[in-house]
């Protein structure tokens, strides 16, 4: 329990609670002071036509008879139809008449809340009426007028006039009911939403500390595609990735502890061997170890390379060259062995090899490294009376470099892992192939830390071609 206080679907519902608190705080106050605004402008134009009408039937009645003679029936009528205390003065400021007769009209006079409007007949100030505000007279009784009016039985005797405060009050009340209702509401939906939704971060942090324990092999379902969803595909694919990589590794620390120990073997036969007295230091044994001795060494070397590679702080030295120079140089290397294979080596530098256009920004000591990886994998794997054909190409912002021969080729299966670590076409891991396996992930690492690419084409029984892309200077 104590650990649901600290969730996240926790949070969620204290955070909405806590808007929706403030909302409704928020719409009370507002929605009560409008409320109470209306109420006002209302009741204001309301006294002034309730003013209006009973300023109307004094006038009316001066007018008819011409003078305030039994005027006091119609102000008693009036008061008792509008709820007013009204007090009639004539045109001394003497009262005629007051409904409340509570110091003769005295109280009424010099009550500021009293309205006082003058009465003009015919252009003649006849008198003055005082009307009193609307609470003046909470309760009322009937008319009792002549017996012409009679009061109907069960009439009470007095009359409550209903109050707009009540108006306030009730849509005051009623806002804040509808707001607590869709409010707890909003909250049993919102602790619904977050559950399923973070059903699905739960099973990612179930995952992810089972990964985080060694098991590579967590996966976890796609709901959605919400970023939820887009997270869980991001989990996966670094779940794949990093399973991909374990197996990679496990698999190069065991090519690699086969590629050590059959030199190693055979290093330690030849010396058993001379030390039993079975063979003879001569130049032929000592030949053989040597043999394997380089083998061991240019094993180490790539492996060293590839760590630089690699390696966050991998630095490269670059200047300014001319690609093609570059790549000529890397096949005159390789013609003698190409020549003693019986390989035909051809290369085609593009244009005047010293133009600007083909010029680029390189470590020239790696690039020759590139290119004896690609020339050394094609002269391998190229019969006699093959041909290997090398050539630049520029364009607009990019030079080429491609390595084509009429070798064996490769099978589509496994062209997508030729520059795998220690990927070897041939499954049987003999060195008869030649190499480790590790130049063409070298000639890889290198291009793209240029800012290049490198790509592979090839067709079974036709030959492979290589090309790898640099930025020009």
């Amino acid at each position: 329990m104590t650990r649901w206080f600290h969730s996240l679907q926790f949070r969620l519902i204290v955070g909405f609670a806590f808007v929706l608190l403030l909302a409704l705080a928020t719409v009370g106050i507002y929605g009560n002071l409008a409320a109470q605004r209306e109420v006002q402008d209302l009741r204001h134009a309301a006294d002034e036509a309730l003013f209006a009408r009973i300023h109307e039937a004094l006038t009316e009645y001066y007018t008819t008879g011409g003078n305030w003679s039994g005027v006091a029936g119609t102000v008693e009528r009036v008061s008792y139809l509008t709820g007013r205390d009204i007090t009639l003065l004539d045109r001394d400021g003497n009262v005629l008449f007051a409904t409340t007769q509570s110091g003769n009209g005295e109280r009424q006079r010099k009550d500021r809340d009293y309205t006082s409007s003058r009465i003009v007949v015919a252009e003649n100030h006849v008198g003055s009426v005082l009307i009193g505000p609307a609470a003046s007279r909470r309760t009322f009784r009937p008319y009792r007028g002549p017996d012409r009016f009679p009061i109907p039985e069960g009439t009470p005797g007095e009359i409550h006039e209903p109050s707009l405060r009540r108006f306030t009050d009730t849509a005051f009340r009623s806002l804040l009911w509808s707001g607590l209702v869709a409010g707890v509401g909003g909250i049993v939906l919102v602790s619904l939403l977050s559950r399923r939704l973070l059903r699905s971060v739960h099973r990612l942090t179930d995952a992810a500390q089972k990964l985080g324990k060694g098991d590579l092999s967590q996966r976890v379902a796609v709901s959605g595609r919400d970023e939820i969803g887009e997270l869980t595909s991001t989990f996966n694919a670094m779940a794949e990735g990093l399973e991909s990589a374990e197996r990679q590794r496990r698999n190069m620390v065991a090519d690699v502890a086969h590629e050590l120990r059959t030199p190693l073997t055979n290093i330690r036969g030849y010396i058993e061997a001379v030390r039993d007295g079975v063979l003879e230091a001569d130049e032929t044994t000592i030949a053989s170890i040597h043999q394997q001795t380089m083998y061991l060494s240019k094993l180490i070397d790539d492996l060293r390379l590839l760590a630089e590679t690699e390696a966050a702080d991998f630095q490269l030295d670059l200047e300014p060259a001319f690609l093609a120079e570059v790549v000529l140089r890397s096949v005159e290397g390789f013609r003698q062995q190409a020549q003693s294979n019986g390989i035909e080596l051809t290369c085609d530098p593009g244009s005047d090899p010293a133009t600007p256009v083909n010029q680029v920004k390189v470590d020239r000591t790696r690039i020759e490294q590139v290119m004896n990886n690609l020339l050394q994998n094609a002269v391998e794997h190229t019969p006699a009376g093959g041909r290997i054909d090398i050539s630049v190409q520029e364009a607009q912002e990019t030079i080429s470099v491609i390595v084509a021969d009429t070798g064996e080729g490769i099978a589509d299966e496994h062209l997508p892992h030729v520059f795998d670590r220690l990927y070897r076409v041939d499954p049987s891991r003999t060195r008869s192939t030649g190499g480790v396996g590790l130049g063409l992930t070298i000639a890889k690492q290198l291009v793209e830390a240029h800012g290049g690419t490198i790509s592979a084409e090839s067709t079974l029984g036709e030959g492979s071609r290589f090309t790898f892309t640099l930025p020009t200077a």
